[in-house]
């Protein structure tokens, strides 16, 4: 009985060659990946250990959730602001965050502003400590924007991220931004 399996079995030998298989996976190709020192950064666990600070007419500020999600995951900081002649400033920071003097890091932030009418501009601009990460940008309505840049870290071994939001005049219905996946990191 045996005999005769193993013989009927070597019926099918040539074609198994023949039945296609899996093709072969293409390498994956390396990313770099971002190693960020900042806790929280998408704020997915809420405010802490961000410290908010508004001068000037905020009708709403805080950690907000969306289906839609922020520039990543599903929680953003969110800011309103009701002031349409007065300017108002909004900073947003994290201090204790420890950074070697010396290395080169991306500082940055995602930001999003909506300005009805697109009625004069909102300054966005994120430090590290008192160093300007990049130029200042100045938005109106706009989908998210990368806003920072790279810095060469100094001084001592912990540091504050600042992202400095300032509006000018807006329209009467104010204006609003959101904000998203800050970065103090390098291969980001």
């Amino acid at each position: 009985m045996f005999a005769i399996l193993f013989l009927w079995s070597l019926l099918f030998v040539p074609f198994l060659h023949a039945i296609p298989t899996t093709p072969p996976r293409q390498p994956a190709t390396l990313q770099k990946r971002c190693n960020n020192v900042l806790q929280n950064p998408s704020f997915e666990s809420g405010i802490s250990p961000w410290l908010d600070m508004a001068f000037g007419s905020w009708a709403q500020r805080g950690i907000y959730t969306s289906a839609e999600g922020g520039h990543s995951g599903r929680n953003f900081y969110y800011a309103q602001s009701n002031a349409t002649v007065a300017e108002t400033t909004l900073t947003l920071s994290q201090s204790d965050v420890s950074v070697q003097a010396g290395s080169t890091v991306d500082c940055s932030v995602w930001v999003s502003s909506n300005r009805p009418g697109n009625v004069g501009s909102t300054r966005v601009e994120v430090f590290l400590d008192q160093v300007t990460c990049g130029n200042p940008v100045y938005m109106g309505t706009n989908g998210w924007m990368k806003v920072g840049g790279s810095v060469v870290v100094s001084g001592e071994k912990t540091h504050t991220l600042s992202v400095v939001i300032a509006n000018g005049e807006t329209g009467p219905e104010g204006s609003q931004v959101w904000i998203d996946d800050a970065v103090i990191g390098g291969g980001c």
